[in-house]
């Protein structure tokens, strides 16, 4: 699917098992579901050519820009085998998938999934990639997947991003306060991106049935 990132946060959730890939058509700067738009300087981002967006599920901010990363949405209906009234569980097999196709499209390193809370501070917090919630990805103890979720009583979707690398220096010029150092840790996966996410959409969608 294709489109705006904000119209492809707004998106309605279907109660359907799917894994749907998103192309954004424009970058963008996309805040967390309760943050404040002036976490970001809006001036500065619109003059960089940034779109100015909320998605609807939790986290801190994330820049998207055209090819320079993948974006999955996973939707498990309640009643679905995966389907887990526990919020930071129902994280787990998804990062399990996510382990499985990033061991098969880009090899090296000790792959491993979050299985505990959110680990950071407010700081932290503002910014997707500086932190490490539940179900995400890690490699050799470094951020690669993140993982934001939004409910309705029907269903779950899982929006997640792998990025070829992480730009500090574009965060730095958005951002109202200096990006965490924890930002610096997270890692991409460079030019197994396009590999990655046709291993990762058919490691879903056979796990999702």
């Amino acid at each position: 699917m294709r489109g705006g990132a904000g119209a492809l946060h707004d998106r309605a959730i279907e109660p359907v098992a799917r894994v749907e890939t998103m192309e954004i058509e424009r970058a963008a700067v996309v805040l967390g579901s309760t943050q404040s738009f002036d976490t970001v300087d809006g001036e500065r981002a619109t003059e960089l050519g940034f779109d100015l967006v909320r998605r609807r599920s939790g986290g801190g901010v994330v820049i998207l820009q055209p090819g320079d990363h993948a974006w999955l949405d996973v939707t498990v209906p309640r009643g679905h085998a995966l389907w887990d009234d526990d919020v930071e569980r129902a994280t787990h097999w998804l990062g399990e998938a996510w382990c499985e196709a990033l061991r098969d499209a880009v090899g090296d390193g000790v792959w491993s999934v979050h299985r505990g809370k959110l680990t950071a501070d407010a700081t932290q917090r503002a910014v997707c990639f500086a932190a490490v919630g539940p179900g995400e990805v890690l490699r050799d103890g470094r951020k690669v997947v993140g993982v934001s979720q939004r409910r309705t009583k029907d269903a779950a979707r899982f929006q997640c991003t792998v990025f070829r690398a992480i730009e500090t220096r574009t965060y730095s010029q958005v951002l109202r306060q200096a990006p965490p150092v924890s930002l610096a840790q997270a890692v991409g996966v460079g030019a197994r991106l396009d590999a990655l996410t046709h291993h990762t959409v058919a490691r879903l969608r056979e796990v999702l049935g």
